[in-house]
């Protein structure tokens, strides 16, 4: 058997793992639903959303094949978890197995019971452990904010082949000059089941939408996703903030009412700029920025470099210029954001380097 059949079976293995933490019948996924509110802040509510919508339980053939080309080979692999997002330690952990037979995995330490339920699903597959010691050749996986990832690369021994993913947000650019009420109601309904999943945190998680359109239109699409953010909250209530994310909430809404127009949208807030100003990013905790422009590339372009996912949906002429501008992002229709194919990392933005 050759190493990318061994490798392949590795991923599959790991699937299928995940795919028993998904099953709330299956002895893995109750305890997943008994642990994980607790150790990600999230509701019950907000787990099970996360499990069913954006665990990746069935890849295609086609997105298996596309993941391990995505990386090369590598004597051995170690991984840095972020606590943000719970199910992209599945992903995570795939690239690594894809690379190496060999693979250490450090967890968060605020959120390190997903990677245990995994290497329960998948005995003997890859070993969580408490401190990562990469070699000179090997792959080092690390997930953080952008300080983390320039902290380890200055403390990398030479010669470590290092997979940077920092910090990173989510955006949405809509084109609604010639939209229906209804198409606008279902774009803001898409929009909130992106932001509902993992209460905004992560790189694939809108914080800022930009409309091409007329400030009627754009009101009436503020309107509606903030009545969508607030029926999706009765179903799947909000989970905890930090207090941080909680002071950042309300720095966002004052300022916002200052400035420009106010929504409530359930436990969050939905600003509406009409009048084309600078991008605003809104704070995580299901908080989102709707702004008019004239242009949507040059509106977003100050956030290039930190945009890893990009929802767009209007005109398919207007469409292919925002995608070409915008090609280091990953590309969805809106409600698609935090379910991207299982191809390969979510962000695409950083190339390895080698220290």
């Amino acid at each position: 058997m050759n190493e990318q059949r061994r490798a392949e079976q590795r991923v599959r293995r790991l699937v299928e793992a995940a795919r028993r933490i998904a099953d709330p019948g299956d002895a893995l996924g109750r305890e997943a639903r008994r642990v994980l509110p607790a150790a990600t802040g999230l509701s019950a509510e907000g787990v099970e959303l996360a499990l069913g919508r954006s665990l990746e339980t069935e890849p295609s053939d086609a997105e298996i094949e596309a993941l391990l080309a995505s990386v090369p080979a590598a004597p051995r692999a170690h991984v840095l978890l972020s606590a943000n997002v719970f199910v992209a330690a599945h992903r995570a952990v795939a690239l690594a197995l894809a690379a190496s037979s060999t693979v250490e995995v450090r967890p968060s330490r605020r959120e390190p019971s997903m990677v245990r339920l995994l290497a329960r699903g998948a005995p003997d597959l890859f070993r969580v452990v408490e401190e990562l010691e990469p070699a000179p050749g090997d792959h080092f996986w690390a997930y953080g904010s952008d300080e983390t990832m320039t902290a380890i690369g200055r403390s990398l021994p030479h010669g470590v082949c290092f997979h940077a993913h920092g910090g990173g947000i989510g955006a949405v650019a809509l084109d609604l000059r010639a939209t229906s009420d209804e198409r606008v109601a279902e774009l803001a309904a898409a929009v909130a089941d992106d932001v509902v999943l993992f209460d905004q945190r992560g790189c694939l998680s809108p914080r800022v939408v930009v409309v091409v359109g007329s400030e009627a239109v754009t009101r009436g699409f503020a309107a509606a996703l903030a009545a969508a953010l607030a029926a999706l909250s009765v179903r799947v209530p909000r989970g905890l903030l930090g207090r941080a994310e909680a002071a950042d909430a309300v720095r966002y809404r004052d300022a916002i009412r200052f400035a420009a127009e106010l929504l409530a949208a359930g436990p969050g807030w939905v600003g509406v700029d009409v009048h084309a100003g600078p991008v605003v990013v809104a704070p995580v905790g299901r908080h989102v920025h709707v702004m008019r422009a004239e242009d949507a590339s040059v509106a977003l372009s100050p956030l290039r470099r930190a945009m890893a996912a990009l929802a767009i949906d209007g005109d398919p002429d207007w469409a292919r210029v925002i995608r070409q501008e915008f090609a280091g992002a990953r590309i969805s229709p809106p409600g698609r954001m935090q379910r991207p194919p299982f191809d390969g990392a979510v962000d695409r933005r950083t190339p390895a380097v080698i220290t």
